[in-house]
């Protein structure tokens, strides 16, 4: 079913800040050009996947984890419970499933990141390593990493295929105290950057708090934003040129969620604040998400379909330009420009009827304004 709409947005708050360096712990931290989208931005949906209940059972879809656009070959959707990939054209309509559970050729045991590749698409699956595909979803060859990212079922967050091949992972890894974490392209481990927070003692804290989000800005470029708290960290030529961290934006909540339990394991209170997504835009500087919870809904406790999405503009050193509170959940896996200077965000969305989350596709309008340093309140969605 393909639905045309507006999304309808919260009443943003809209800033430029004043191009000025800033330190950091003794670092001077470079400010270059300010992006398009520091300001009130709009979005229109141009399309969503939501079969309908009576769909044939290939073209439904139980929980959309990633999504990938291939400008030529269409939209490829990592369904984590139906262990397979839905590969959809351009405007959102489906074509074929690929894959199945299992631990053959081209099966998956727990699919989590789907990534666009030149000859087709690339997926991660938690247990097994990185299974490519070609356009049309006919399995090329497996890639099985070594080390293997660790934790249960697996460390990793994120995942990028460079320009020369090698692979990138976000997360944990072991015998490795790095956050990011290079391999060859044949799954050989070459080395790490950045570091891991070395504070928190029981792995799965480790494994959980780590794993950030990493976005590729060129050839020997790459940023990388942790959660907790939030961090951005630039890296040229494996070096670290800028730390930016803001605690304003998601502070350190280990302790207000993560409890330990007598005899051992954690229980984790899912109703916090957290970083959904991080992409690149366009015009060279970034846009995170921040999944957020009103403090209730008419007196009740907020539930998981009662998340919004709070909309953080970075510059290209990582410096916060502007904030938007969106009145629904929207995830932004990628951005891109066509040829008319348009700008469209991919993700996934969370339907308020029914709690399913479905792949969306936005046309982002708008222009920025100048205006006060931002207050950054935390608006309830309407």
């Amino acid at each position: 079913m393909r639905v045309h709409k507006i999304a309808t947005v919260a009443t943003p708050v809209v800033a430029f800040v004043l191009a000025l360096p800033t330190i950091l712990n003794g670092r001077l931290i470079d400010v270059s050009q300010e992006c398009e989208f520091s300001g009130e931005l709009s979005l229109t949906e141009e399309w969503r996947y939501a079969p309908l209940e009576t769909s044939p059972d290939d073209h439904l879809i139980g929980l959309p984890s990633s999504v990938a656009r291939h400008p030529e070959s269409g939209v490829y959707v990592v369904d984590v419970l139906g262990a397979g990939v839905l590969h959809l054209s351009l405007d959102g309509q489906f074509i074929r499933r690929v894959g199945r559970s299992g631990e053959g050729p081209g099966e998956f045991r727990w699919p989590q990141i789907v990534r666009a590749t030149e000859q087709g698409f690339a997926v991660f699956d938690a247990y097994a390593g990185i299974s490519f595909f070609d356009t049309v979803g006919n399995f090329q060859r497996i890639v099985r990493l070594q080390p293997f990212p660790s934790g249960i079922p697996s460390g990793a967050r994120d995942f990028r295929i460079l320009e020369n091949g090698d692979i990138v992972f976000a997360g944990t890894a072991s015998s490795s105290d790095h956050a990011i974490h290079v391999y060859s392209p044949d799954g050989e481990y070459q080395g790490g950057m950045g570091q891991i927070r070395m504070d928190l003692e029981e792995p799965i804290l480790r494994s959980r708090y780590n794993n950030g989000f990493i976005a590729e800005t060129g050839v020997g470029r790459l940023a990388y934003a942790r959660p907790v708290p939030f961090e951005f960290l630039l890296f040229e030529d494996s070096e670290l040129t800028a730390e930016v961290t803001h605690t304003d934006i998601l502070y350190d909540y280990v302790h207000d969620v993560a409890t330990p339990l007598e005899g051992g394991g954690w229980k984790f209170e899912w109703r916090h604040p957290r970083l959904t997504s991080f992409t690149r835009l366009p015009d060279g500087c970034f846009l995170a998400a921040v999944a957020r919870l009103p403090e209730s809904v008419e007196g009740e406790p907020p539930e998981a379909t009662d998340f919004y999405t709070e909309l953080l503009f970075l510059s290209d050193q990582g410096r916060v330009l502007g904030r938007q509170t969106l009145s629904f959940y929207f995830r932004p896996l990628e951005a891109w420009g066509d040829r008319g200077g348009r700008t469209h965000l991919l993700g996934t969305t969370r339907d308020k009827a029914t709690g399913l989350d479905l792949p969306v596709q936005y046309l982002a309008g708008g222009a920025p304004r100048e205006g006060p340093e931002p207050t950054m309140p935390y608006a309830e969605p309407k």
